[in-house]
């Protein structure tokens, strides 16, 4: 079984459709919630939870780590990419101001050092790797420059 989490709903059709194309993949269901509200799912009844943009939807990132954990089985996965703060401290003041106007409006992002959050939930293994997004054709300057950085990644309960 494998469970997505998604605040909002826009990422669900994707979703659906990259796994009626991966044969070897079955989308047990898609719950249109945040990962620390999984009350609905059993303990150690899911293979593989999926986090595409998701932790920083939560207002609580350790609890919905530790739900996660509750309802992956032995063995199971979250696989995850999230962006995270800007290593470069001009961006990180643009984008801290620009972050709190778009939590009040549409995006309701809270980002954070979500790595370390991951390494130290709990999980017996944690794969994680950075990247920094390019944006073709978009001119990353100021406050845009925060959305670039991402993780990515699994970690195995």
């Amino acid at each position: 079984a494998v469970v997505s989490t998604q605040s909002t709903g826009g990422a669900k059709d994707f979703l659906e459709q990259n796994f009626q194309e991966e044969s070897r993949l079955v989308l047990d269901r898609f719950l249109l919630t945040v990962p620390e509200r999984l009350i609905s799912v059993p303990d150690n009844s899911v293979s593989a939870v999926v986090c595409f943009h998701s932790l920083c939807s939560s207002s609580n990132v350790n609890l919905a780590l530790l739900e996660i954990l509750r309802v992956l089985k032995p063995g199971g996965k979250m696989y995850f990419i999230e962006h995270v703060r800007s290593k470069e401290a001009w961006s990180k003041i643009w984008f801290i101001q620009l972050n709190y106007a778009l939590q009040m409006t549409v995006w309701d992002c809270h980002y954070g050092d979500f790595g370390s959050q991951i390494k130290r939930a709990g999980f017996s293994e944690t794969h994680i790797s950075e990247r920094t997004l390019n944006f073709k054709g978009i001119r990353m300057m100021g406050p845009m420059q925060g959305l670039a950085p991402h993780i990515y990644g699994y970690a195995v309960k």
